[in-house]
């Protein structure tokens, strides 16, 4: 088995503005173009990723956490965002949504993932939440996988569009009170 190297995660706050831009909008290219139009990619990275978009969310703490994965050499991996106190779709609980986590292709199959998911987790749990949410594509088998292996359950699907596929998401939910990959939570 390969040892990989651990990466760093840190807190990111306004000054890494440019490179949530930057690392958003390549990782977000690099793993979803297939499902966009040229111009349609443009339009959505353009709103989600813009200056006044993510300073606000950014600014946003008690709302809002965005940590940034690095390399040893402190080169950006990928990121994550957090948003805290969110109504899971598909049932009454609130928990903490993982919005985004993304890694640069270059960086995948490298148990990078796994380890910005752990810290992810750990954020979490020291908000005393109880309850980690996300929604991934349902065409995206491998994410599913990938969040299986650490203990999410399915929840069911709620629709997504984008302005060339009606491709639907799988909600997923992981139970923070378990230790990791330990076991998963249901969903009602």
């Amino acid at each position: 088995m390969t040892q990989h190297q651990p990466i760093h995660v840190r807190d990111a706050n306004h000054a890494d503005l440019e490179t949530l831009q930057r690392i958003g909008c390549d990782t977000y290219r690099e793993h979803f173009s297939e499902v966009w139009t040229p111009a349609g990619m443009q339009r959505f990275l353009s709103d989600d990723f813009s200056s006044e978009n993510l300073a606000r969310s950014l600014a946003a703490t008690d709302q809002h956490l965005w940590l940034l994965a690095e390399d040893v050499a402190g080169d950006t991996l990928g990121f994550a965002k957090l948003n805290w106190n969110s109504p899971m779709p598909l049932g009454n609980k609130v928990g903490v949504e993982l919005q985004k986590i993304y890694l640069l292709k270059s960086a995948t199959g490298k148990d990078y993932g796994k380890q910005l998911l752990r810290v992810v987790c750990e954020r979490a749990s020291v908000r005393q939440h109880h309850l980690l949410w996300l929604d991934v594509l349902k065409s995206n088998r491998t994410a599913q996988a990938f969040y299986s292996r650490f203990g999410f359950h399915t929840c069911g699907e709620i629709p997504f569009n984008t302005d060339m596929l009606e491709i639907g998401m799988q909600v997923m939910a992981y139970d923070l009170t378990s230790s990791p990959q330990a076991h998963s939570t249901t969903c009602s």
